[in-house]
């Protein structure tokens, strides 16, 4: 966990993922927290381990993240509300149908 300490981690797991247990990526997220609260977990719910289904979702999620991390962009309002939130908050934020379609970018 030392090599994320300072640094913004963003996890994405689909909830269906048949081949890596959700459960693990949220473990790691968890034990990344405690030494490093800009660490925020997201659930895309009813997808696999390829994120296919709300591609489009992800994506948004990601740029986002992106934007905000490297280019001191404000994070949309979901992706704040999960860096700042406590486990297990934090930690399983549902990625909403839609994310991204009125963030403007």
């Amino acid at each position: 966990m030392r090599q994320l300490k300072g640094r913004r981690v963003l996890l994405v797991h689909g909830t269906d993922d048949e081949r890596t247990d959700p459960d693990l990526s949220y473990r790691l997220a968890e034990r990344a927290k405690k030494v490093n609260r800009d660490v925020c977990r997201f659930e895309v719910h009813s997808d696999g381990h390829g994120l296919r289904q709300h591609r489009d979702e992800v994506l948004a999620l990601t740029a986002d993240f992106v934007r905000g991390s490297l280019f001191g962009h404000p994070y949309a309002r979901p992706l704040a509300d999960a860096l700042a939130a406590p486990p297990p908050l934090g930690l399983r934020m549902p990625l909403a149908y839609g994310f991204g379609t009125t963030l403007g970018h």
